[in-house]
């Protein structure tokens, strides 16, 4: 029951995070950033707790766990410090790498939590 609340927290809150920075991509909402690092910060964390369902179940998988911690702390990472990498002209590579993370994370938390059901469903 965890894991399936933790990846509707995961999906609700990395949508409108994404929604959110496609919107700070376009120039419009920009008084919204704060909101979009929680989102943010709550995606990563419950990615975290995919990952770390998935080290210690039986059928979990480590690859995937460690997956999760790594991706989300570069996420984290990326996120809190992007506005002072490559500024300037180029700048746009790190907002489609923190672009790719974010994806990432749902895509890999999603992958984790289905792994975990199907696990647990022997």
């Amino acid at each position: 029951m965890v894991i399936r609340i933790t990846s509707i927290v995961l999906s609700l809150s990395g949508l409108i995070a994404l929604i959110q920075g496609l919107l700070f991509w376009a120039g419009v909402a920009l008084n919204l950033i704060s909101m979009h690092m929680l989102l943010g910060l709550l995606a990563v964390a419950a990615l975290w707790v995919i990952g770390i369902a998935q080290a210690f179940s039986k059928a979990g998988n480590w690859i995937i766990a460690a997956c999760a911690l790594v991706v989300g702390a570069v996420t984290i990472v990326i996120g809190l410090y992007q506005s002072s990498m490559m500024v300037g002209e180029f700048h746009w590579i790190i907002q489609v790498v923190h672009l790719v993370l974010g994806l990432l994370t749902i895509g890999l938390g999603h992958m984790g939590a289905a792994r975990y059901r199907k696990g647990s469903a022997r």
